[in-house]
């Protein structure tokens, strides 16, 4: 056999082996876990802190402790995202709302530690707070006119001197609960940033005393109290939190949308259904996202490095070969 025919063979045999060579490097691959981020325009995850409006008092099903089994905002809002959210991440809603907490309460309550493996990973914070510190005064006033049925009474046996009197007082009382529902709502957003890397929301604070039209005196003093109380919320705001305005929705509505008829100043069925609007809305305006683990195929980057090599390699051995055989053709011809 000739040595350009050896060559030859030589050359298709070290050809075909890098192209082997190079295909089953290809070929090879690695599976990877990925963590993939998804949008969603609810929360996975929400938590409802404060009050006994968010507690969801006053409604059919609602016992002390138990704030899950009667139509709240929260229980409404609740439903709506495991619907919406099946099939993707599905949805959790913990809510932690007392009956009859202050601003005061419910720091005690963060600080305690016992919320902080829900707030760990809470996407949406919603807080409920004020009204026990500012409308127990409010009432107090109601008590001063000697009106034994609110919803019966004849203005001409009001004493309203005894009431200018307490009125004076209970003023005091007023800004002393404002002043500390200021440094209150600083620490809550404080203590919640800290414990969470959720959107925190707090709601402002609607006025049912406006029922009583009959009593300016009322109506007059605790509309002033709770706009400051508003006031509050919405330029602490700054220092953290969204501002979910509940209060507009219920501005002369109070016969409507609570029980205030009863002296219960909660709201009723219909109220939650507003508030859960209200809070609906927020959730859709900020947007959520959550994470799934994925596994994904990938080159393994050594093989794919193997693979260049053996190519480079052979490119350089064919080259020679094909140096030599144009090199013994002409030395052949002559």
């Amino acid at each position: 056999m000739r040595i350009a025919d050896i060559i030859k063979k030589a050359a298709a045999g070290i050809g075909a082996a890098v192209m082997m060579m190079s295909f089953s490097a290809c070929s090879k691959t690695e599976i990877h876990e990925v963590e993939v981020v998804h949008e969603t325009k609810v929360p996975p995850k929400m938590m409802f802190l404060g009050d006994s409006i968010a507690a969801g008092y006053g409604l059919d099903g609602y016992k002390k402790g138990d704030n899950y089994n009667c139509p709240s905002y929260s229980n409404i809002l609740k439903n709506k995202y495991t619907s919406e959210l099946e099939g993707e991440c599905g949805h959790t809603m913990v809510n932690e709302a007392v009956s009859g907490y202050t601003s005061s309460d419910l720091i005690t309550q963060i600080q305690s530690g016992e919320l902080d493996s829900e707030l760990k990973d809470a996407d949406a914070v919603v807080v409920s707070i004020g009204g026990n510190d500012l409308l127990g005064i409010l009432f107090k006033l109601i008590d001063s006119l000697g009106i034994e049925d609110i919803n019966n009474f004849d203005v001409k046996d009001i004493d309203f001197a005894g009431a200018a009197v307490a009125l004076l007082g209970m003023g005091s009382e007023a800004d002393k609960a404002l002043e500390q529902f200021t440094v209150n709502i600083d620490i809550i957003s404080s203590e919640l940033k800290s414990r969470t890397d959720g959107t925190v929301f707090v709601q402002t604070l609607y006025d049912p005393v406006e029922y009583f039209d009959r009593l300016s005196v009322i109506t007059e003093f605790t509309a002033q109290n709770i706009e400051k109380l508003n006031n509050i919320i919405s330029e602490k705001s700054a220092n953290g939190y969204k501002v979910i305005d509940v209060a507009p929705r219920f501005k002369g509505r109070a016969d409507e949308l609570t029980n205030i008829k009863k002296m219960d100043i909660h709201p009723n069925a219909a109220g939650h259904e507003i508030i859960a609007e209200e809070v609906d809305k927020a959730f859709r305006a900020t947007g959520f996202s959550y994470v799934t683990t994925e596994k994904v195929e990938q080159k393994s980057t050594d093989v794919a490095k193997t693979a260049l090599l053996w190519s480079s390699v052979g490119i350089a051995l064919l080259v020679i070969i094909f140096g030599v055989i144009f090199a013994l053709r002409k030395k052949s011809k002559k």
